[in-house]
């Protein structure tokens, strides 16, 4: 009887040191936890962003913002890039970006004022687009490419793209935004000297040569031309001929009292600032002087 009786006791503190484990302990907030994963609608912030639509070379582009609030934009900055290659301010040295609004038909008149400009200039590749005021609404601006005498002469016949930086501020001034419009000029072709003609004179005496002028839209004219000879690799000027005229003589006394060689000659544009604009080929004259002497083309 006392064996069961122990046996009994033993038992039940087992079962009661069970319960008192299971209970949580006095440093414990929470005995058990449990979680669930719930779908939750997407989270979203607020925002604006400027809207730009063009159509074939880009020159003409509609402007505008949309988002969560109405807002202002302007065109900032514009780049000039060649071939891939950044434009320099010195490279553009005189030019200039204009920007003009459309009216409703859409279009833009070269008669129209000028709401924005960019003047091209310094060592800078970005330049800065001054005047006007900030649009709001969607407006449609033409960019036009007004290029410097230097920029027809050095870059005539090449397409130009001009990436123009759009800013943007909604009206609360919470958000900003930017775009870029990109547009594309080509260049109409560089004023140039064609290739001379030589034309034989009298008895050989002399020759006649003569050339033409095109202008390619250049703002200056011609100061003079200057008749040039290639002289081991470099063109050494030997003559010059009046601005009015396209056409020069070459005599044998223009050369040494013996001479029995050709020479490579070539003519190139004076512009009234200094540029020269070279003949794109020459032509050879053969000299045969003792005494009097001869000259022939070619």
């Amino acid at each position: 009887m006392t064996t069961r009786l122990t046996a009994c006791l033993l038992a039940l503190a087992v079962v009661l040191g069970g319960v008192l484990l299971l209970r949580p302990s006095e440093s414990t907030l929470a005995a058990w936890s449990d979680e669930a994963t719930v779908a939750v609608p997407q989270l979203r912030t607020g925002g604006v962003q400027v809207d730009v639509t063009t159509a074939g070379t880009g020159t003409t582009a509609t402007l505008g913002m949309s988002g969560d609030t109405s807002g202002t934009w302007r065109p900032g900055a514009v780049t000039v890039t060649s071939g891939g290659r950044a434009l320099t301010g010195a490279e553009l040295d005189g030019s200039r970006v204009d920007y003009r609004l459309a009216g409703k038909n859409g279009t833009c008149a070269a008669t129209d004022p000028v709401a924005y400009t960019a003047g091209l200039s310094g060592a800078r590749t970005s330049f800065t687009v001054t005047g006007g005021e900030r649009m709001s609404g969607a407006r449609t601006l033409c960019l036009t490419f007004v290029p410097s005498d230097q920029v027809r002469v050095q870059l005539g016949g090449r397409a130009l793209a001009f990436a123009t930086t759009v800013d943007g501020v909604a009206t609360a001034g919470t958000w900003t935004a930017a775009n870029t419009w990109t547009a594309t000029h080509q260049l109409p072709a560089a004023p140039s000297v064609s290739a001379m003609r030589c034309t034989p004179g009298w008895l050989n005496q002399w020759v006649t040569l003569a050339w033409d002028w095109d202008a390619g839209g250049l703002n200056q004219t011609v100061a003079r031309w200057s008749l040039q000879l290639e002289d081991r690799g470099t063109w050494r000027e030997v003559g010059t001929v009046p601005a009015r005229q396209r056409t020069t003589t070459v005599s044998p006394y223009q050369f040494d009292f013996v001479s029995f060689d050709s020479y490579t000659l070539r003519v190139a544009a004076v512009l009234t600032d200094g540029t020269t604009v070279p003949a794109p080929s020459s032509t050879k004259v053969r000299v045969e002087r003792v005494g009097i002497g001869a000259a022939y083309c070619g």
